[in-house]
């Protein structure tokens, strides 16, 4: 079940991160996510994953744990799970190997929880509808990829109740 924390999530992450230093939200207002760039998000979470299945540490504090996943403050989030990713020797390397930085594995992943996260709300009829632009394209970009999108969330460890 989502709660009302993951709701705000959503609201603030339909289409929203995009590569500045620091993020901000400004710059995460216009990410749309797209098929060859989730073609490289699955590459690397499939990298990550088998990292994690031997890492007890990443086991025990996932990356994509409810304090990501409901964080109240999107900035933090980024900076929080670009920083894990960033600093993990063996998950920089994995990120290397599927040619993708930190910083736009963690773009892309936080652009499609919260699209993932509003297409939930709006076929739950919690939402009638997404803001034109961006928000709207990355639902459109969910709704047609579902199950390869909620397959790669589950395989990524994203902790969604």
């Amino acid at each position: 079940m989502l709660t009302s924390t993951a709701f705000g999530l959503a609201i603030a992450l339909i289409g929203l991160i995009g590569p500045t230093q620091p993020p901000d939200r400004q710059a995460l207002a216009g990410y749309r996510l797209t098929p060859a760039v989730f073609a490289t998000f699955q590459h690397a979470s499939r990298e990550i994953a088998t990292i994690v299945g031997r890492d007890a540490s990443l086991r025990s504090a996932p990356l994509f744990s409810q304090d990501i996943v409901q964080a109240a403050d999107l900035v933090e989030a980024a900076t929080q799970l670009e920083a894990r990713l960033t600093e993990h020797v063996e998950l920089a390397a994995a990120l290397r190997t599927a040619k993708v930085t930190p910083r736009d594995y963690t773009i892309f992943a936080l652009s499609l929880l919260g699209a993932r996260l509003a297409f939930g709300f709006v076929e739950a009829g919690t939402l009638r509808s997404v803001p034109a632009g961006a928000a709207a394209d990355n639902v459109t970009f969910v709704r047609a990829h579902r199950a390869a999108v909620d397959e790669v969330l589950t395989l990524a460890g994203v902790e969604m109740k």
